[in-house]
């Protein structure tokens, strides 16, 4: 039926649903955790209705398990998906990195360059939030510079699973300062109007991110063999 949920249950429901996403993606609330719909309701001070009806949607979207018996929980992103998800983003980032460097204004190349100068040239464990915000806006100019509306959109799709996996993966100061530097590296090649080097740059860099959750994923299990 049409017309049956308030409309101002609608509108708190979807700042519910944001909410609890963002906390999910900036990993406020961890794979595994026990979420409370009146606890969240409470917080946002809202009546359970809204944060039931954001569960729902999350449920459908992969980031939460309910269980009537166990409760609502924290579900995260499998193995399997990470590795699909960045195998998706290695192909299709490649190539519209290879677009953009055809086609990036000197407006757009000097707004990146701005960015890249205010924020240096070190990445350390202090300043993980502001080179995932760079992160994400590099990529998202290059997304937006490359002018294919149809593969971007495909990847904007993606982009809450892609900050979560971002800031699941941020655990060694090592990666992240690699990670910078490659993404400084396709940079450089759509300065050069590169489109082969803004390519291949842009593959290392998710190539790199693939490798690093593989062998992350190695080292975890082999230290809980050890305990």
């Amino acid at each position: 039926m049409i017309g049956t949920t308030p409309n101002s249950d609608l509108g708190r429901a979807g700042i519910a649903y944001r909410e609890i996403k963002r906390r999910i993606t900036e990993l406020l609330y961890k794979p595994g955790d026990k979420l409370s719909e009146v606890r969240i309701a409470s917080e946002l001070g809202f009546g359970r209705s809204p944060v039931r009806t954001a569960f729902s949607r999350l449920q459908s979207e992969g980031w939460i398990e309910i269980s009537p018996q166990s409760g609502t929980f924290v579900r995260g992103l499998s193995d399997d998906e990470i590795t699909e998800i960045l195998e998706t983003r290695m192909v299709l980032e490649s190539h519209l990195a290879g677009l953009a460097a055809k086609r990036i204004t000197e407006a757009e190349l000097l707004q990146l360059r701005a960015a890249f100068s205010a924020f240096g040239k070190r990445v350390s464990s202090d300043r993980l939030d502001a080179y995932l915000e760079l992160d994400l806006q590099f990529h998202l100019a290059v997304y937006k510079a490359a002018g294919n509306q149809l593969i971007a959109g495909i990847l904007i799709n993606l982009i809450d699973k892609i900050r979560w996996i971002r800031r699941a993966s941020a655990g060694s100061p090592t990666r992240i300062q690699d990670a910078f530097n490659e993404i400084h590296a396709v940079l450089e090649a759509l300065e050069k109007h590169d489109s082969r080097a803004a390519s291949a740059a842009m593959r290392v860099h998710i190539v790199n991110a693939l490798e690093f959750r593989r062998n992350k994923k190695i080292s975890d299990k082999k230290a809980t063999m050890s305990r």
